[in-house]
């Protein structure tokens, strides 16, 4: 038995430091943010504190991946680090597999800019696509604030435009899957037509998926800030995508040419409908499409064809 050395007066060396290093990385429950832990779980890599820290065959896990083991009835999905990383580095080429909803937008828009070279086929898509603002709520002609998303104004515009959707795309169906990447693109393209409709002269006319894309953006920063106490690519991954939004915000305000509405619209309806597949960070958007999503989706469509009645009726009775 070993024996236990005092130090005279019971007191400590004096070069004996007993607090914690101002540097070190304190981490926090994920369910209770008031709780300091050293502990993460085994299988997503989210902190957990004492009381949510349930026994595994290798460390501990959380009671969400718990609860969707026992609702399979086998292992939970292991996300490893490679998985991790492959997931944030795989671009538009990897996430879904099989059928991509991302190409197959990619391929219709250039699709639709080909046949719009063809000088009376062009005329006819600008004259009944474009998103002309007094077209829609004098004349009641709501699908321009859709088919416009899917019209450009020259090479530049759909050369930038689809490799943004490209390469944002890709990292939006991996991490929500086909369905819920497709609601999300056309819900961003729905609020941005909002705004332009709201906001923009009545003489207005816009073209492009710029909103839509946008949204994209806003869906990624958002799901890179609420998993950003996970894993350390989101908290890479958030700065990069914040930059990235702030140089096309300050190109978007200093050009001439560009709709801001459409951008803005876009960014704040991809955004607020990321979070609110996420449940505010509480739910894994990759889970399948269930009813809270639905009721979710419901919400927020409901909210924009309101601002849209709503703004035609103004427009009608002035």
């Amino acid at each position: 038995m070993g024996n236990v050395y005092r130090f005279p007066g019971g007191d400590l060396p004096p070069d004996f430091e007993t607090k914690m290093p101002d540097d070190i990385d304190v981490k926090y429950c994920y369910r209770h943010p008031d709780r300091e832990t050293g502990v993460s779980c085994s299988n997503c890599g989210r902190p957990i504190c004492h009381e949510c820290m349930i026994p595994a065959p290798v460390g501990f896990r959380c009671p969400e991946c718990v609860k969707e083991q026992n609702a399979r009835g086998s292992r939970a999905k292991v996300v490893t680090r490679a998985q991790t990383r492959s997931r944030w580095d795989a671009g538009a080429l990897g996430g879904a597999g099989g059928f991509s909803v991302t190409k197959a937008l990619v391929a219709i828009n250039v699709a639709v800019f080909l046949l719009g070279l063809l000088p009376a086929l062009g005329n006819w898509m600008d004259q009944w696509g474009a998103l002309i603002v007094f077209k829609v709520l004098l004349d009641h002609q709501y699908w321009r604030m859709f088919t416009s998303m899917f019209l450009h104004s020259g090479i530049l515009h759909i050369v930038f435009n689809m490799w943004a959707l490209w390469v944002v795309g890709g990292f939006m169906e991996a991490v929500l899957g086909r369905t819920k990447f497709l609601l999300l693109y056309f819900i961003a393209g729905f609020a941005g037509s909002v705004l332009v409709i709201t906001a923009a002269p009545l003489g207005s006319a816009v073209v492009g998926a710029s909103g839509a894309i946008f949204g994209a953006f806003g869906a990624l920063a958002v799901h890179a800030f609420l998993n950003r106490g996970r894993d350390f690519q989101s908290r890479s991954l958030l700065g990069n995508v914040l930059f990235l939004l702030v140089i096309n915000l300050v190109f978007t305000f200093t050009s001439g040419g560009i709709s801001w509405q459409a951008h803005i619209g876009g960014l704040v309806g991809g955004a607020v409908t990321m979070f609110a597949m996420m449940l505010g960070g509480r739910k894994d958007p990759r889970r399948p499409f269930e009813q809270a999503d639905g009721l979710a989706v419901a919400a927020i469509v409901l909210v924009l064809v309101a601002i849209t009645a709503w703004k035609t009726l103004t427009v009608t009775v002035m």
